[in-house]
């Protein structure tokens, strides 16, 4: 058996997972730029310019 002072408890912190949410919502038309809002959908955003739904960049 091991030494125990050589292991660990075994709880370990892992890798964070990143937050892969996009920070601004685009149109993937005209290119316009617009701030992502914590929990909201970039896609239920509409472009003020083209009336076509933003997408996440």
């Amino acid at each position: 058996m091991p030494d125990q002072s050589t292991q660990g408890s075994g709880r370990s912190k892992g890798n964070k997972r990143k937050n892969n949410n996009p920070s601004i919502c685009i149109c993937p038309r005209c290119g316009f730029e617009i701030d992502k809002a914590p929990g909201v959908n970039c896609r239920s955003i509409k472009c003020p310019e083209c009336r076509v739904p933003l997408m996440g960049k």
